[in-house]
């Protein structure tokens, strides 16, 4: 099951008596366990009801006794172990042992992160229960995110404002999270926040973005391309984040530099890619560094080194410093 299925599965269908939370997007997973929590538990007894406990810090053994309690408040016994990834194989084969005939009257919540060697408990709980996978966001998905989230609050986020949000703070949940509510705050009564309430109020996370890492590949300027690229996996930015960075980066230059030569406006094109006009300039002036068939071989390398992320065993860092490196080599207009 998605992470966007979910809520929709609480409201419709019957609660299951194992859950597992996958993946490493931590607000996300945050937040499928309070609605799971306000569906089972009453308010005043979540302190009672709702425990939570890590994995290495508790043994299955010592687990199990808590899931066979009755609930004291609510309809089942609630708890969650985080991180089931560091219980070692032994351990691993008791969870499974229980997930052969899960106790009922409670709700176990699993969680692990991105993780090989969680495949057995992964098909457990998939025969007795549901597995719902979290993802980080993506350049794509996240100022949709951010729209929906405003739209909670009472908030109309603009697609400019949402996307040029994304570009200021990156792509890390709680930090587009805190930065959204401190413009919520800021727009006090008025319903719609766009590009200026964004300018005024948003921090700007990332040290080295993805504009400036192109400049610096447009200048060929291959060791302090490296260097920023370095300051972005150091910022906490995921390999395939920088990745989604770049292809964004790419393909907006490209669109840019093809609409200028067929005649289109800096003001039509703005119209047409959604761009502020401030973030329009900079890819304008980033087009006159690249050729076309240039941002054409840069579009290929960077769907070789997605497929080489998702599926090689060689380190992230090395494929993104590969790409960058041969991004950077000089070639004929």
């Amino acid at each position: 099951m998605k992470a966007a299925d979910f809520q929709r599965h609480l409201e419709t269908e019957a609660i299951a008596p194992v859950y597992l939370f996958a993946g490493d997007a931590d607000l996300q997973i945050e937040e499928a366990w309070t609605l799971l929590s306000r569906k089972l538990v009453p308010d005043s007894a979540r302190r009672f009801n709702g425990e939570r406990l890590r994995a290495g810090e508790v043994s299955v053994p010592q687990v199990l006794p808590l899931l066979k309690t009755l609930p004291m408040f609510g309809s089942r016994r609630l708890l969650m172990v985080q991180h089931t990834e560091n219980w070692a194989k032994d351990q691993q084969k008791l969870l499974l042992a229980y997930l052969e005939k899960p106790i009922t009257s409670s709700c176990l919540v699993l969680t692990h992160g991105l993780s090989k060697g969680m495949e057995k408990v992964e098909a457990a709980v998939e025969a007795v229960g549901i597995v719902v996978r979290f993802t980080p966001l993506t350049e794509w998905e996240a100022p949709r995110w951010l729209q929906t989230r405003a739209r909670k609050e009472g908030k109309k986020l603009t697609p400019k404002a949402a996307a040029f949000l994304t570009e200021r703070v990156g792509l890390d949940e709680q930090a587009l999270g805190q930065e959204l509510e401190k413009l919520i705050l800021y727009a006090g009564e008025s319903t719609i926040i766009d590009v200026a309430e964004v300018e005024q109020v948003a921090s700007a996370r990332r040290t080295f973005t993805s504009f400036e890492l192109m400049r610096l590949v447009g200048r060929k300027d291959g060791s302090r391309a490296l260097a920023a690229l370095r300051k972005l996996l150091l910022a906490g930015e995921a390999p395939l984040a920088i990745l989604g960075l770049l292809a964004r980066q790419v393909r907006l230059i490209w669109q840019v530099k093809d609409g200028l030569e067929r005649g289109v406006t800096v003001s039509e094109l703005g119209r047409r890619l959604n761009l502020y006009p401030k973030v329009l300039s900079q890819y304008v002036e980033q087009a006159s560094a690249f050729s076309q068939p240039r941002l054409a071989e840069f579009h290929g390398a960077i769907r070789i080194a997605d497929v080489s992320l998702k599926s090689s065993g060689t380190s992230p860092e090395v494929i993104l410093e590969s790409l960058i490196v041969s991004m950077c080599l000089p070639r004929e207009k």
